[in-house]
């Protein structure tokens, strides 16, 4: 049962490649190649075939798709020769020698001192192997995004746009020290944080001692006749007014010192932290054949 059931799923996509081929031919001969194309790869993909990949990477070769069109005209190649079919096989090198010509191409290099502990360098969200940087990789015309990251760095990020038939190299610079390396906050950025909260906590007391002060200073004058006092009670309110005045001439003294340097602290933190990466690109002529640009920066 087990066996009808695999046979009956085979059968099944083998028919529905079926119509998805016949749909994108219908596409493709009438130019409509971005509909074509994904529905002749779908029907390789359900049931692969030498005639299906072929027709697949003609597709992409019409839609402008270089690079593409190039890998699959080398697998509709390896096809045609396991099936013996020499018709295919002249139809792929032809095409294949007529793309060589008009392929754009992406160069991926390390600039001085760029290599890191970790570093991970992709091309379109891809992996670029390290054996593989310095290769004049075959891309299909169109912006192209390449990204480094390592371990406690800023990332490189840089969007180039390659023309058909141009070659364009992207250098990778050293990578700056993120602004989290450390894990954490500086030590002067976390001393300017706790003298804000002593300085904060020393202004409140100050505050409600100079408001005690003039409350007990009020009393006083309606208790005394200038210095003198008729009683012990009023002598002990114009002391507690005096003590209270005293107190807070203290604990603002206090806080506006504090408030002081703890900004100096912080802009003195801020001075040694790592600037941020800004987006820097310089652009000059590269020697090599066909048109090129010479790529780098920090992003």
């Amino acid at each position: 049962m087990a066996g009808e059931g695999t046979a009956r799923a085979d059968g099944d996509a083998a028919a529905e490649a079926e119509v998805l081929f016949r749909e994108g031919k219908q596409l493709m001969g009438e130019k409509r190649y971005a509909e074509a194309c994904p529905k002749l790869a779908e029907s390789h993909r359900l049931d692969p075939g030498g005639g299906t990949i072929l027709n697949v990477a003609l597709c992409h070769e019409a839609e402008g798709k270089t690079a593409t069109a190039y890998r699959e005209l080398g697998e509709a190649l390896a096809w045609a020769r396991t099936d013996a079919r020499p018709d295919r096989a002249e139809i792929a090198h032809e095409r294949l020698d007529a793309l060589e010509r008009k392929l754009a191409r992406l160069v991926v290099v390390l600039g001085p001192g760029a290599r890191a502990a970790g570093m991970v360098i992709e091309r379109d969200g891809a992996s670029i192997p390290e054996a593989s940087l310095g290769e004049p990789a075959p891309v299909d015309p169109g912006e192209h995004v390449v990204v480094a990251t390592a371990e406690g760095k800023a990332p490189f990020r840089a969007t180039v746009r390659v023309a058909p038939g141009a070659r364009v190299t992207v250098v990778v610079p050293a990578l700056a020290p993120s602004r989290g390396a450390s894990g954490g906050p500086s030590g002067a950025r976390i001393a300017a944080h706790v003298t804000a909260g002593i300085s904060l906590g020393a202004l409140g007391v100050g505050t409600f001692f100079g408001i005690r002060a003039l409350v007990k200073e009020n009393e006083a004058r309606a208790r005394c006749e200038g210095a003198v006092c008729p009683d012990v009670a009023s002598l002990d309110v114009a002391d507690d007014g005096r003590t209270a005045a005293r107190i807070a001439d203290v604990a603002l003294g206090v806080g506006a010192v504090g408030l002081l340097t703890s900004a100096t602290l912080y802009w003195v933190s801020r001075s040694k932290s790592p600037a941020d990466p800004r987006a820097s690109l310089a652009i000059v002529p590269s020697a090599g054949a066909g048109a090129a640009l010479l790529l780098g920066g920090t992003f």
